[in-house]
């Protein structure tokens, strides 16, 4: 999830309202779908909301045991006020205890670029043997990076966007996944005709692959529905009665829009509550990340168009980073952690989920299943 001068002001919400974005690169963009040119019926797309909704999803996960060694590592989130990157950095604490290293407590980024390179840049003098990030843009640190890189000290990147610098390893979800799982939800409402709004956001490079490809697989599912793609900035969504908000319900009236996706769950509330406030129920928002209010609101139909939210796994994120890294010291090749999947929620499915732990998380005990690769 490259920031612009214009966009500094607005990094510090960005990063507050994200859960997302690490990945790690790709040699090439995916292509979903058959290919066929008149797209996917909405029947298709219902099918694969239903699977989505189920969480029926393959975790990948090592299989190769290593040795943890004795190592003193630091973990370093953008910023610990919001849930995600706090959710992430507490669970890789908790797997750095249940592997056998120390840490210090996760470094506070404040979603502050000069801050999280400050971290990195003590980390480094500190001589840790590995540093995790945790939803920090490596360019936007490009040169503490380096030094983590000229000190050979390896990095793991967790839900920091794909494009990360050659060596550092990327753990998180697909954000193709991700476009695709809210393209499919609105595609399964949308009517020939029907307009979809898809919000693109470029302050991060993790919500602007995932926004193009939802942009890209509703016009594959509903090749009959008009697509539109305006910009949001978070800092310009992120407070009640938002304008940005105000402005496209305005512009659709009641009727002429049938959904509305969002790169994140944060700015989704916001539309969410300004409609209901407008007295509209007619379209259905779909967020990212499960994170409350949002998912709240899609559980209890309240606000009414707060209709589905996209699941993804921050507590497993923090344990395959871990892993990461031991694999990394010991000189082993790392796996492919940073694609993983996603799943949908919405309210008929809220009910199997704990509050607070809104996750799509693998059948099986993974962190018993690390522990035994780690010997531990």
């Amino acid at each position: 999830m490259t920031i612009r001068s214009l966009r500094m002001g607005a990094t510090l919400v960005a990063a507050v309202l994200l859960l997302t974005a690490c990945g790690g690169g790709r040699a090439e963009t995916r292509q979903s779908g058959s290919g066929d040119s008149a797209g996917i019926s909405n029947e298709k797309a219902a099918a694969e909301v239903t699977k989505l909704l189920a969480g029926d999803v393959e975790f990948p996960m090592p299989t190769e045991p290593v040795s943890p060694g004795t190592h003193r590592v630091a973990v370093i989130a953008s910023g610990l006020a919001s849930p995600g990157p706090s959710v992430l950095a507490q669970s890789a604490m908790d797997a750095v205890k249940r592997i056998g290293w120390t840490a210090d407590k996760p470094g506070d980024g404040k979603f502050t670029p000069t801050t999280q390179a400050q971290l990195i840049e003590k980390a480094v003098l500190d001589k840790v043997d590995g540093i995790i990030l945790v939803s920090i843009t490596p360019s936007a640190v490009a040169a503490a990076v380096k030094a983590a890189a000229d000190a050979k000290i390896p990095v793991v990147c967790a839900l920091c966007g794909p494009g990360l610098p050659q060596g550092m390893v990327g753990v998180g979800n697909d954000d193709q996944a991700a476009g695709r799982a809210q393209a499919a939800y609105a595609a399964s409402l949308a009517k020939p005709g029907d307009t979809v709004v898809v919000y693109q956001n470029t302050e991060f490079k993790q919500s602007e692959e995932q926004m193009a490809e939802a942009a890209r697989a509703v016009k594959e599912m509903c090749p009959d529905c008009k697509v539109e793609t305006p910009s949001l900035l978070l800092a310009q969504a992120a407070m009640p009665n938002a304008p940005i908000f105000t402005s496209l319900l305005n512009k659709y009236r009641q009727g002429t829009v049938s959904s509305v996706l969002m790169p994140f769950d944060t700015p989704a509330s916001v539309l969410a509550n300004s409609a209901a406030q407008m007295g509209r129920s007619d379209f259905a928002v779909v967020g990212l990340g499960a994170l409350s209010p949002f998912v709240d609101m899609v559980g209890n139909g309240r606000p009414a168009v707060a209709k589905a939210d996209v699941l993804i796994s921050t507590p497993l994120y923090g344990w395959a980073s871990v892993d990461q890294l031991a694999r990394l010291l010991a000189g082993k090749q790392p796996w492919k952690a940073d694609e993983m999947p996603v799943a949908l929620i919405d309210k008929s499915t809220y009910g199997r989920y704990t509050k607070g732990n809104i996750f799509v998380l693998p059948k099986f005990d993974y962190k018993a299943k690390f522990a035994e690769l780690w010997g531990r």
